[in-house]
């Protein structure tokens, strides 16, 4: 009788099993693909969690190793020209990010180069001046810079700041990405790069990171860093200082989404929507400025009027 039951419980756990459809083919879940600029991954990492914590149905996934053509939503975190953006997508900013010149932190001329801090002119020189081993205008060191060896959006926002390409930035090219291009830094006395606050600062802190040392810009070009211009002693007084000033000598960028209009997916636009808003509040947290209240007004008329609609109301918008 045991065996009889035992056969019937197995017969029944069977026919359960056969009758129940995989979960893969049952799950409505959403996914949303995301590639690009990495400077931008850990913020947009935190949008993704803090969203789908609303929002669980949706699964949102960031990587580099995914086919552009593939992925719902590009990052491009430089200024968008004509060839970026495809007949059939738009692009909208959704934060900003600040690139200050930086060099290791045990050089012997450090203090020197911190109370006088590089001008205009010492910016060119050194980043755009031709030789891979140079010395400043007016400062008698040497430095090796360090670029990034392809292509990259941070290297091209900054080559831009000077009215210059990627391409005029001379120096040893590194591989990897920016995170590399610190890293040749903090291994030569000599080394001299430029990168984001995201980056040079840990976010953790709010302090710079250990082997790096910012060499402040001299704003109002006296050869020498006044009291009001020592604002880099945290993450956070960098942000304030210039979001308040506004100060055009400082490198700032938009970091850019570029995503499909027509026949556009309602959930790339609802959290788009999102980060537009409530996704802002996370950009200081990670070292980024928020947009300002009139941009997000129109990158968010953009965005509707590239979607033709507007989009479901998810949680959190």
């Amino acid at each position: 009788m045991q065996k009889v039951l035992s056969w019937m419980v197995l017969s029944f756990v069977v026919v359960i099993a056969h009758t129940q459809p995989e979960r893969k083919n049952i799950s409505n879940e959403k996914v949303i693909r995301i590639t690009g600029t990495r400077l931008a991954y850990p913020l947009v990492q935190k949008w993704i969690d803090e969203y789908t914590k609303l929002n669980p149905g949706i699964n949102i996934t960031v990587s580099s190793k995914v086919d552009s053509g593939s992925v719902d939503i590009a990052i491009a975190s430089h200024r968008l020209g004509a060839g970026d953006v495809k007949e059939n997508q738009a692009g909208i900013a959704v934060a900003r990010y600040i690139q200050l010149p930086v060099v290791n932190s045990r050089r012997r001329d450090l203090a020197f180069l911190q109370t006088k801090g590089f001008s205009d002119k010492d910016l060119r020189i050194l980043y755009f001046g031709g030789n891979a081993v140079k010395t400043a205008s007016d400062i008698s060191s040497q430095f090796i810079v360090y670029k990034r060896e392809k292509p990259a959006c941070a290297s091209i926002a900054f080559a831009n700041h000077f009215g210059n390409e990627q391409k005029d930035i001379s120096g040893v090219g590194v591989i990897g990405d920016d995170k590399d291009l610190l890293a040749a830094v903090k291994k030569d006395t000599n080394g001299i790069s430029y990168n984001n606050l995201g980056f040079i600062y840990n976010i953790k802190t709010r302090r710079v990171v250990d082997s790096i040392a910012i060499i402040p810009i001299d704003l109002n070009e006296n050869g020498r860093i006044d009291a009001k211009e020592k604002i880099y002693n945290t993450v956070d007084e960098v942000l304030d200082f210039t979001a308040k000033t506004k100060n055009p000598k400082i490198p700032v960028e938009n970091v850019n989404v570029i995503f499909r209009k027509i026949n556009p997916d309602k959930e790339v636009i609802a959290f788009l929507q999102w980060v537009l808003t409530k996704g802002q509040h996370y950009n200081r947290e990670y070292g980024f400025l928020a947009l300002e209240a009139a941009v997000v007004q129109s990158e968010e008329q953009l965005l509707d009027v590239s979607a033709g609609f507007h989009a479901p109301l998810r949680a959190g918008n």
